[in-house]
């Protein structure tokens, strides 16, 4: 079988942006957290979605072993999804490098938008590149591994 993934992964370890979910001690702050945590992926989104100059389609949501997934498509292809809890990942895929190469740079616009001249976020948004189906994408098994090492 042929196959051809393009895609955009990243993975903010340092929970720079303000749509990760922190897990906090009750169940009403949870869920408070929840609400707070995707009006601001809302806004992130509509925000990307001027920079990408193309519609950004919500798919919904999904809970998988614990994890919220947020997934969108793309109007011109390709689909996007967001883990929010942290360490917070998002893997944006496609079939075209260059589609993929003008996601990224969006992204980053958006992100550097988001942060504000953080520290952080020169290194963080450095670390976010264009990989094809021959480079490692992040894995849950990855992930599950970091937010190991990173701790509760």
């Amino acid at each position: 079988m042929k196959t051809k993934h393009i895609f955009v992964p990243v993975l903010d370890v340092g929970e720079l942006l303000p749509f990760v979910i922190k897990k906090k001690g009750k169940l009403q702050e949870n869920i408070k957290e929840q609400e707070r945590a995707k009006a601001e992926l809302v806004k992130f989104i509509d925000e990307l979605e001027k920079n990408y100059k193309e519609s950004i389609y919500y798919m919904g949501m999904d809970i998988i072993e614990s994890k919220t997934y947020e997934r969108f498509i793309f109007e011109n292809g390709g689909f996007f999804e967001v883990m929010t809890e942290s360490p917070l990942a998002m893997n944006a895929h496609f079939i075209n490098e260059k589609t993929a190469k003008r996601f990224c740079s969006a992204l980053k616009k958006t992100i550097k938008l988001i942060l504000k001249g953080n520290p952080m976020s020169k290194m963080f948004l450095d670390s976010i590149e264009v990989q094809t189906e021959a480079d490692q994408s992040l894995t849950y098994e990855k992930w599950d591994r970091m937010k190991s090492i990173k701790g509760p």
